[in-house]
């Protein structure tokens, strides 16, 4: 089937490639119906560009599972280290991990246990140890619960997000203006295809978390 699936190029549709147990074999079938001449699309998968520009070559402009990964970890120095991840254990929360910016997802608003990470991450010693104690703890994962540390963890994601703009070498401007070069390489245009694409979602990212500080509810959309 390998020679079949490299005919057919990625589109936003559902994954349609599977293992036939009772026939002992790969199957693939169309995600939507084409017409004799139409290009045939597949899907390779709900996966960010990051991981479709680094295992297979391409970056989809209109990705609609496209997101930035965000590494966030509770600091061993931290005085209150003992009590965020005791408090994260009890949820199945990782005090180190990945969590998805995803581009489709407008407003953006954190939800399950990324929301609950970074409650904890922002909590004083006074919140964690009321909700350490606390036999609903995991309504640290719903989005239309309303806590005092809400405000904190807004400015918090805003800012690490704006230190992970800050370290790329070139503005959004300037990528767009770079594309329109002549004689950029192939690779060098994906590369800054790429990164367009990450930016354009932390700064909509960014957008929507200054609204939720102001007091947005996107639970009244």
């Amino acid at each position: 089937l390998i020679p079949w699936w490299d005919m057919g190029n990625h589109d936003n549709a559902q994954l349609t490639t599977d293992y036939n147990i009772e026939a002992d074999r790969s199957e693939y079938r169309t995600c939507r119906a084409f017409s004799a001449g139409d290009q045939v699309f597949m899907s390779y998968g709900k996966r960010p560009n990051s991981e479709l520009f680094l295992h297979n070559g391409f970056v989809h402009v209109d990705n609609q599972s496209d997101g930035v990964k965000l590494r966030l970890g509770v600091s061993k120095s931290d005085p209150l280290v003992a009590l965020r991840c005791g408090l994260l254990k009890e949820l199945c929360i990782p005090s180190s991990a990945e969590f998805l910016l995803p581009a489709s997802v407008r407003p953006f608003h954190p939800h399950g246990k990324f929301f609950a990470f970074l409650r904890i991450f922002n909590m004083d010693q006074a919140g964690l140890e009321e909700w350490t104690k606390s036999d609903n703890k995991e309504d640290l994962m719903l989005p239309d619960l309303t806590l005092p540390v809400d405000t904190k963890v807004w400015r918090f994601l805003s800012t690490r997000i704006k230190l992970l703009l800050a370290a790329y070498p070139t503005s959004l401007k300037e990528d767009e203006n770079m594309l329109s070069e002549q004689n950029l390489s192939p690779c060098m245009r994906l590369a800054i295809l790429q990164r367009m694409t990450e930016k354009r979602i932390l700064n909509n990212t960014i957008s929507d978390l200054e609204k939720l500080e102001n007091g947005f509810d996107p639970n009244e959309q």
